[in-house]
């Protein structure tokens, strides 16, 4: 298992510096597993994304001297919403997923898990500005930057593979 952009094997305690100990639990568990089910960005699914936040978060908070415990966890259950948001609209009426999501997967991680107050305020305030209320860790302002990126790249990603296969669509569920 790899972050987008690293060749790192995040499995392997050695080369990604403890990362998978402080995750470990969370990634056996059969509903984040679930997150493979849904697409995020691209052909990139919520799972892998989700992977990709979290891995970053982890080496950035660790750079910074921040909670790289925190950014980890709570980078890896961000979008813990459990549903396919492309087709949430149509199915729920709720045209505000963008704004809605954080709340959705802070009430799943908190079903779940046993979360630090960091981590509740990293899952529910990721999407700043988007959502009103700023962060208050300085852990939240990273996954704010991080997750930004990581869905950039995954898009970017997506779109150039796209045009290299001179195809209009390219089906993510192959």
């Amino acid at each position: 298992m790899h972050a987008i952009g690293s060749k790192i094997n995040l499995l392997s305690n050695d080369t990604s510096k403890g990362y998978y100990d402080t995750v470990k639990d969370l990634l056996e568990h059969e509903l984040v597993q679930k997150m493979k089910e849904y697409t995020q960005h691209g052909c990139t699914s919520t799972f892998q994304h989700c992977i990709n936040v979290s891995y970053y978060n982890y080496k950035l908070c660790r750079f910074f001297n921040l909670d790289a415990r925190a950014g980890a966890r709570a980078g890896l259950l961000h979008d813990f919403f459990l549903y396919d948001w492309h087709t949430h609209t149509k199915e729920t009426g709720d045209h505000f997923h963008g704004m809605t999501h954080p709340r959705a997967a802070l009430n799943n991680a908190c079903r779940h898990f046993e979360l630090s107050e960091c981590e509740k305020d990293i899952i529910l305030k990721h999407m700043f500005p988007l959502t009103i209320t700023p962060p208050s860790y300085k852990e939240t302002v990273v996954i704010i930057l991080v997750d930004k990126y990581c869905g950039l790249v995954e898009t970017v990603s997506h779109l150039i593979s796209k045009f290299r296969n001179k195809k209009k669509y390219i089906d993510c569920k192959k």
